[in-house]
């Protein structure tokens, strides 16, 4: 039988990906819409590296990230298919599949970067970022937040070092000089 036709991974996936979307724009209608300053004038939110910056002027860079189940052992005995690949010789022995939504963060050198890290699974997970020296622990169905400020300018990797989850549950941090270099 072929997977994609199978009415529950349907189901499954057009769920997931509602989740996705209705996450993305709760986000960023909430941050696109700016609360007025007690004087009446509206005040800027700074959230990502779309936003307008001056010239060298580091800012504050918000992210919510989530992990997300991509293949996991859970899902054997829905996918039977699946069995094979997380059994003692399987591809996937003693691994699952894992991800961050958002992958990858953009901002520039010198920003303070807040993350926040949703956890709705039953796993634990960890976001570090070896190149800064940051590590942020996520218990399971839980929430943590951290803050770092970005020193150099190149792209670094983000993990989930979680023996289970690693080599997959992976990202990318883009820092960008600032504009006058």
């Amino acid at each position: 039988m072929n997977p994609e036709r199978d009415p529950l991974f349907r189901m499954i996936v057009v769920t997931m990906l509602t989740v996705v979307v209705i996450v993305l724009v709760c986000v960023l209608g909430i941050r696109q819409h700016p609360q007025p300053a007690p004087g009446g004038e509206a005040t800027a939110l700074i959230t990502n590296a779309s936003s307008t910056r001056s010239a060298n002027t580091p800012v504050a860079r918000d992210f919510l990230i989530t992990t997300v189940p991509l293949l996991v052992h859970e899902q054997t005995g829905t996918f039977d298919y699946l069995a094979k690949d997380f059994g003692k010789k399987g591809v996937l022995s003693d691994k699952e599949v894992w991800g961050f939504s958002p992958s990858s963060l953009t901002v520039y050198q010198g920003d303070t970067v807040h993350v926040t890290v949703v956890n709705p699974s039953g796993d634990d997970h960890t976001f570090t970022l070896p190149s800064v020296g940051f590590d942020l622990y996520v218990k399971a169905q839980s929430t943590a937040s951290g803050s770092f400020v970005v020193p150099k300018t190149g792209a670094f990797a983000f993990v989930c070092t979680i023996a289970e989850h690693s080599p997959y549950m992976s990202g990318q941090l883009v820092v960008l000089p600032g504009s006058d270099a």
